[in-house]
């Protein structure tokens, strides 16, 4: 009985852990500045959505949860607000999509992305995930 629900979590865990941080806008972003290379490495996703934050554990509050890492993941709503007016104030990338199905498309167009030869001359043309 407690192989399914460590199954099921670490599936869970993995899966929104990769989709907030492995974009093409998350990967080729950095800044010297701690507090800014959180926010640009980083990418929220379902913002208002119930059911993605009791799946996601708050994990879709990913910005504000490598902001504030010991703050406890039912106020990252609340800190979202002040985060986000606060990088628009300072021109600081602020990476947010719609829920699941968009961060998964990120993923995979990113993923996707990685596997093509730099070394070719063509250029491919944005496929459509799902």
């Amino acid at each position: 009985w407690i192989v399914i629900p460590n199954l099921l979590f670490s599936c869970l865990f993995m899966i929104n852990t990769q989709i907030n941080h492995l974009t093409e806008e998350c990967c080729n972003s950095s800044d010297t500045n701690f507090l800014k290379h959180q926010v640009v490495t980083a990418q929220n996703f379902g913002i208002g959505s119930m059911w993605t934050f009791l799946l996601s554990g708050g994990l879709n509050y990913q910005i504000e949860h490598h902001l504030f890492p010991f703050v406890n993941h039912c106020h990252l709503p609340n800190l979202a607000i002040g985060i986000k007016k606060i990088c628009a104030k300072h021109g600081v990338s602020y990476h947010e999509v719609d829920g699941y199905k968009a961060a998964f498309n990120r993923h995979l167009e990113h993923t996707i992305k990685l596997s093509e030869d730099p070394s070719s001359s063509t250029t491919t043309t944005k496929k459509k995930i799902v």
